[in-house]
């Protein structure tokens, strides 16, 4: 395993491994690495350890076969200090690992590594022969002994040393320093290497001589490659064709990379280790094999594919003798004849033999059945003789793949006996020791398999595998009788056939999956052992397969297997404990409906598995999850309600099961020495109350005391939300009431205290469903009593403690109002109580109006369809660490909708005096009213639009106000009158004004609720008072006619002309209210308007987008609110219900852009404006209407600088907005618009030309921008490119004209003032921002010496620029402080230091334009 990138870089489960033995590179998926810690590596394996806090488990892992052999015993010591590792193989594996002096062992069964302090400098391991050897720093081998070899001596031998007259080692230990110790086996002889910078010391160990002799020479035929690291590995030729010299590492690098790509294709294709070969071309040699494989192979210089070569062509000469053609279907009877007769006496014949039967078999897709049988029986006899096991490995695995493919192309229909001895062959091999071979024989196994039970030999294929499977269990089964060897290789073999089952578990017959499970039934024992972990794969196989009818038996015997296994065991591996409970809750779903052992296995789960949940561990996590699973499968709660009522309700089996889980809970709970709580077991807590409802009151009153005793000591937020969590799903499923029997709150009136006040919040959190009986004869009198003890209490800080008390149980008024189940008949009570509370002088007036409103809101809900799915998410939304949805409420759901009806209707029957109660209030108390206002607004849609008139009456008369004209005129004879008339400024007046003001704050709270009717009387009030022209009254019925025009669009449009003509005569001046007001009015009309596409109304929808735009070219405060009203039209059309939201939003744009042909310029640049924020909030819909970029690209070619200005804003944030690939279809327009301007340095044209052009080489690059660039415009864009990229402004090419002494410059006038038309007061200021924009700097500089002798705005203090830089002078800009940027008359900015000041830090760039428009 190399640590170097891989070229896979997106996958971090991603590493690079070197196959030495042919310097092949290959990247593997090991996802497995992220859950443990590489302890170590050798030859091949991965020594790893649990990632998971101690105890660490040991592992050793095969990277290239994902096997992983597990080790019963952990790491005991910390893991940093273990230097050397080494694995054993064989009947005996055994992990040793060495550090610091310690030698450390165990075999996978052992309970723990046994350990000896050795006390020697080992610093390399190493394997040979199936035993463990050591090397130190001074020269010396020790072997590692078994335990059983043990005798009078320790666990480390000393075997061989170097002779006292060969120095390696020096005793001065800074002489050893960059010494690196090898131990290789190479050519049968084990091999200490020391190796100090550029001197190098091989040795041989002599055992019997207890010696070590140097290695001057390995031969010709062998390498050894060695890593600093101490790695090292021997290559050696088995066949080198000549001796060759050593060859510096370069030299043989250059070779390697000289060599052809064909060559490297055939190495892939031809090595047994790849899993896929690409075909051969024989339809490009005419079917000729051997022609094929010389074309491939031909030029590679690897000895295996020599070999190849030459017997194909050995056998295509035969061939050819005989007469045959050189085709795939030739080849093979004498392929596969002449592998067995070169069997395993001939290792490389055979090798090469098998390449070739692998490569020939894919080409032959059918064969005449005697043949075809032959050709399978010679390979199975092959495989099955003794010697076939002396085999390389990739020899065997071509073998295995080559028959799978051949018995596939047997006729098993005509004779399935044809196939028995193939599919005996390839059984066996899928129990084979090679991991390579075994996986291969799976493969074909279940392809042979699915074929087989397509043919209608399923039964006999099932019976030839039970045959294996049998076997294997019975020699299991007789383990004890054998030695420890023979024992530890039968489990392998019996571990290696559970995996071949599991793969054939689908084909199986039925009566081949109950033998199979009923024999790997009895392979489970309490206790972990090696077949645990494949015995659990193979039962989960089964289970997706069988039948409950046929195992019903067997079901109920396997989870008591399960069960015993299950409690907690430092020795058993966390995954196989959620294997086994995911098998017990799949047995137990099988079982569903014709057995009730839920009853019996799930309350001993629980109960095996709870030392587990404490926890700190993803298997705990995991183990809740199921568990929770079991409880939301099996508990039902409509059986344990039916028995609620009977005194024995826990008694009956499934009572008593849920009894003896929550038994077993609340003891973990309350062996927990200290919070925080385990947060599995809370989420366990949590699903039983939500699951079993109002039974929770029966069967876990203890779990709620427990938890309310430990909540108390818990002070940290994140652990006490997951208890207050656990409570309030007590709440909901029990109801307050219940909770109060158990945990009340309770006042003592002696001693001023009250108990269980931490319950409130979590009350007014989770209280739904509730009774309002218990809120007024419990919570009422509580609070009351603590209310007048208050001003019983002596001391202030009792006083005001008793007082909050008080106050926060009123403040659970709205939580019981939410969705009571018992409105109908207690409300009478609770509004005589919502009356008392809103008269009260301190705040319970807001807990009145939130209750009032939530409970007419939620009674509505309760009669919508859409109840079912709203408030079950509602609930489900308070319980985040419980994954659950549409969770309900056990008195929700009894509540029909025949009950919230009649609820509704009461109501409705107390709505009015409610209503009347309410308005009252919102008339007399200003601290009230902006908490009355949706309770209004609920009430009065329960009372109805008639008694809405009424009351708006009432009040009117009250207040002095009959005079008012309540019906809406014409106003085309009134028209003239606004602008004359004035306030009067009496005091009479001035409480007329403001009683009309409370009357149109009341009309924009009703008016949702209002008919016709009712409209026409509230817009008549509104009418009236606008055209009476009382100014401090204008904000609030233009507010109170806004929200008419949105709640009612049919009524605006019916009353369309009326409402324009007034809002037309509305004259804002400087009240930025009265201009928002109309504004927004303008925005509902509009949207009506437009949605509606009705040619009556064209006209006027151009009139109010006019004013939006020219209150674009306003002042600064009237700009920023006609951007906002704009771009909530344009939210509004984009957000439309209606299908044609994108053509509402088109229409919106193409109405704009009809101002681009206004021929007044403030009209036109005005219009820009609403185009470069519109595109700015949506730039990718203005692709779609026609004509939009064009027709402001157009306009550049204007003279009115105002327009420029506008059009070069709009498309500095086209190209902001835009996503470059849409850009590329522009940038020709773009260019060629605004590059004439780039010359124009006056009026900032030039700057923003260079802003325009710098975002589009940053987005679209510099050679697609010079593309499109005119011939004449290339350097300018060149240099905007050189100064972007060194810092360098493009627009100091205009200097010298600004320095010319024949031109000066003249005075500037102040910015605000440079392009003010005639008629407006000043250039607008940018208001909306496009990202990165900073603020642009302005022409004109003011000399710091005057500067206390003006303002800012003093035009006085200007001069002009050439002056200002004559003489090497100090400038200065506006009122800004020395050393900043100055800029000439041509636009240009230009560093000038200042003399004796520090020089500014601001880059000199141009900056960003504030707006679209300027």
């Amino acid at each position: 395993m190399l640590d170097l990138p891989s070229k896979k870089q997106d996958d971090d489960d991603a590493c690079l491994f070197l196959h030495v033995l042919t310097g092949r590179f290959r990247c593997l998926r090991l996802p497995v690495l992220h859950d443990h810690i590489i302890i170590g590596a050798f030859d091949g394996l991965l020594v790893l350890g649990d990632r998971d806090q101690p105890p660490n488990f040991a592992r050793v892992f095969n990277p290239l076969t994902d096997d992983m052999l597990y080790f019963a015993a952990s790491f005991h010591k910390p893991l940093a200090n273990i230097v050397s590792t080494a694995v054993t193989g064989g009947s005996h594996s055994r992990l040793v690992l060495w550090g610091y002096g310690m030698v450390i062992w165990a075999d996978p069964t052992s309970d723990e590594f046994t350990e000896e302090d050795i006390g020697k400098s080992i610093i390399r391991m190493g394997t040979f022969q199936d035993n463990v050897y050591a090397v130190d720093l001074r020269s010396r081998v020790f072997k590692f002994v078994p335990p059983a070899e043990q005798r009078n001596g320790g666990a480390v031998v000393l075997i061989a040393q170097v002779p006292l007259d060969v120095h390696v080692y020096s005793d001065e230990e800074e002489d050893n320093i960059g010494l690196y110790v090898h131990l290789v086996e190479s050519a049968g002889e084990l091999l200490p290497i020391y190796h100090l910078g550029r001197a190098l010391k091989v040795f041989r160990v002599d055992v019997e001589r207890k010696s070590l002799e140097e290695v001057k020479s390995l031969g010709g035929c062998h390498a050894l490659f060695l890593a600093p690291r101490g790695v090292g590995k021997s290559l050696s030729d088995p066949n080198p064709p000549k001796p060759f010299l050593p060859r510096p590492v370069a030299s043989v690098a250059m070779k390697r990379k000289q060599r052809t790509s064909a060559a490297a294709t055939a190495a892939t294709e031809v090595d047994a280790d790849e899993p896929s070969q690409a075909l051969l071309p024989l339809d490009d040699y005419s079917g000729d094999v051997c022609a094929a494989l010389t074309a491939r192979y031909g030029r590679s210089a690897s000895a295996q594919h020599r070999h190849l070569l030459a017997t194909a062509a050995a056998i295509g000469s035969i061939l050819a003798d005989d007469g045959h053609s050189l085709t795939a279907e030739s080849y093979l009877p004498a392929v596969v004849s002449a592998l067995r007769a070169a069997g395993p006496s001939d290792p490389a014949a055979a090798s090469a033999l098998a390449s070739l039967l692998v490569i020939l078999i894919p080409h032959i897709s059918s064969l005449p059945p005697a043949s075809a049988s032959e050709s399978a029986s010679s390979l199975a006899d092959f495989l099955a003789s003794p010697d076939a096991s002396k085999l390389p490995t990739g020899t065997v695995r071509s073998v295995v793949k080559s028959l799978g493919h051949l018995a596939l192309l047997l006729e098993a229909a005509a004779d399935c006996g044809a196939v028995a001895a193939p599919l005996e062959a390839l059984l066996a091999a899928s129990v084979d020791q090679r991991a390579k071979v075994r996986r291969c024989a799976q493969e074909s196994v279940e392809k042979l398999f699915a074929y087989l039970e397509r043919s209608g030999c399923g039964k006999k294929a099932s019976s030839a595998a039970v045959d294996l499977f049998e076997k294997h269990i019975s020699s299991v089964r007789s383990l004890a009788k054998l030695d420890a060897d023979a024992s530890e290789a039968k489990e392998t073999e019996a571990v290696h056939m559970l995996g071949a089952m599991a793969v054939l578990v689908p084909h199986l017959s039925k009566k081949a999956r109950n033998t199979v499970f009923s024999g790997a039934r009895r392979l489970l024992s309490a206790r972990f052992s090696p077949l645990t972990r494949h015995v659990l794969r193979l039962m989960e196989a089964l289970l997706k397969h069988l039948k409950v009818e046929n195992v019903e038996s067997e079901l109920e015997n396997f989870i008591s297997l399960l069960l015993a296994y299950l409690p907690y065991d430092e020795k058993k591996p966390d995954d196989t404990i959620i294997a086994a409970l995911q098998l017990m809750r799949s047995c137990l779903a099988k079982l569903a409906g014709h057995s009730k052992l839920w009853t019996k296995a799930l309350p001993s789960a629980f109960e095996a598995v709870s030392g587990y949940l404490i926890l700190d561990r993803k298997c705990s996590e995991d183990i809740a999850k199921l568990l929770i699973e079991c409880i939301y499968s099996h508990v039902d709660q409509s059986i344990l309600l039916t028995n609620e009522s009977q005194p024995d309700a826990g008694d009956s089996s499934d009572g008593a099961a849920v009894k003896s889980i929550c038994l077993s809970i609340n003891k973990r709970l309350k062996k927990c020495p200290a919070p925080p709580l385990p947060d599995n077991v809370l989420k366990i807590v949590l699903a039983l109350f939500l699951k079993l409802g109002e039974c929770s009151y029966i069967f876990m009153k203890d779990i709620l005391l427990t938890l309310s005793r430990l909540g108390t000591k818990i002070h940290k937020e994140p652990h006490l939300k997951k208890v207050e969590e656990c409570i309030g799903a007590a709440i909901v499923a029990m109801g307050p009431d219940k909770i109060h029997s158990l945990l009340p709150i309770s006042f003592d009136e002696d001693w001023f205290t009250c108990s269980n006040t931490w319950l409130v919040p979590i009350l007014n959190k989770y209280v739904y469903g509730a009774s309002l009986q218990h809120f007024l004869e419990y919570i009422v009198p509580l609070a009351k009593s603590l209310r007048d003890a208050s001003s019983r209490a002596k001391k202030p800080r009792k006083c005001k403690e008793l007082q909050a008390w008080s106050d926060q149980l009123w403040n659970l008024l709205p939580a019981f109002c939410r969705y009571p189940s018992d409105v109908y008949q207690n409300f009478g009570s609770l509004s005589k109580l919502l009356v008392e509370m809103l008269k009260c002088d301190r705040c319970l007036y807001k807990s009145a109006c939130k209750g009032l409103q939530q409970l007419i809101d939620g009674t509505r809900r309760l009669t919508s369809s859409d109840q079912d799915v709203e408030i079950p998410a509602e609930i489900s939304a308070l319980f985040t660490s419980l994954e659950a949805n549409n969770l309900s409420c056990v008195s929700l759901q009894r509540c029909s909708k025949k009950d919230a009806r009649k609820s509704m209707k009461v109501l409705a029957s107390h709505s009015v005096d409610l209503l009347c109660t309410f308005a009252d209030e919102f008339l007399d108390s200003s601290e009230k009213r902006a908490h009355l206002k949706d309770a209004l607004r609920s009430l009065a849609q329960l009372s109805g639009s008639a008694n809405i008139c009424n009351l708006f009456l009432s009040l009117v008369k009250r207040f002095g106000l009959e005079d008012t004209p309540l019906e809406p005129e014409n106003l085309e004879c009134q028209t003239n009158e606004v602008d004359g008339k004035e306030e009067e400024s009496s005091d009479a007046t001035a409480e007329i004004n403001n009683k009309r003001s409370l009357l149109m704050e009341l009309i924009s709270t009703l008016a949702e609720a209002a008919n016709e009717d009712a409209l026409d009387l509230f817009f008549g009030f509104i009418k009236s008072s606008l055209l009476n022209n009382i100014k401090s009254c204008d904000s609030r019925a233009l507010f109170a006619l806004s929200i008419i025009l949105k709640e009612h669009h049919g009524y605006s449009l019916t009353q369309l002309d009326e409402i324009m003509m007034l809002l037309h005569g509305i004259k804002p001046d400087s009240n930025n209210a009265v201009l928002e007001g109309q504004l927004v009015c303008y925005k509902y009309l509009l949207v009506h308007m437009i949605k509606v596409n009705e040619e009556s109304t064209s006209k006027k929808a151009f009139l109010i987008l006019n004013e939006l735009i020219l209150a674009l070219k306003s002042k600064k405060e009237n700009r920023r609110i006609a951007y906002d009203v704009l771009l909530a039209i344009s939210t509004s059309l984009r957000s439309s219900e209606s299908n044609n939201g994108d053509s509402d939003l088109q229409r919106l744009f193409t109405m704009v852009m009809g101002y681009l042909s206004s021929p007044s310029p403030h009209i036109v640049s005005g219009a820009i404006a609403a185009l470069s924020l519109l595109i700015y909030n949506d730039a990718n819909f203005c692709m779609e209407v026609p004509n939009l970029i064009p027709s402001v690209l157009v306009l550049l070619q204007n003279k009115a600088i105002e327009i420029i200005k506008a059009s070069l804003g709009f498309v500095k944030v086209l190209v902001t907005s835009l996503h470059p690939e849409k850009l590329l279809s522009l940038q020709a327009d773009i260019m060629t618009g605004i590059l004439p301007w780039s010359s124009f340095t006056k009026h900032h044209f030039k700057g923003k030309v260079v802003l325009i052009l710098e975002i589009l080489i940053r987005k679209c690059g510099f050679d697609a921008v010079n593309l499109v660039t005119p011939e004449k415009y290339k350097e300018f864009v060149r240099d905007v490119e050189e100064g972007r990229e060194g810092n360098h402004n493009p627009a100091d090419g205009a200097e010298p004209e600004a320095n010319d002494p024949e031109h000066p410059t003249p005075k500037r006038r102040k910015w605000g003032d440079s392009n003010a038309e005639p008629g407006q007061e000043e250039t607008p200021k940018k208001e909306f921002f496009v990202k990165g924009d900073r603020k642009p700097h302005f022409g004109g500089a003011r000399n710091h010496n005057d500067k206390a002798s003006g303002g800012k705005g003093d035009r006085t203090h200007f001069r002009p620029k050439s002056n200002a830089q004559s003489g090497n002078s100090q400038n200065y800009r506006g009122s800004k402080s020395q050393g900043r940027d100055t800029r000439p008359r041509n636009g240009v900015f230009k560093r000038t230091p200042n003399r004796g000041t520090r020089q500014s830090a601001h880059s000199p760039r141009f900056k960003k334009a504030r707006t679209a428009a300027t």
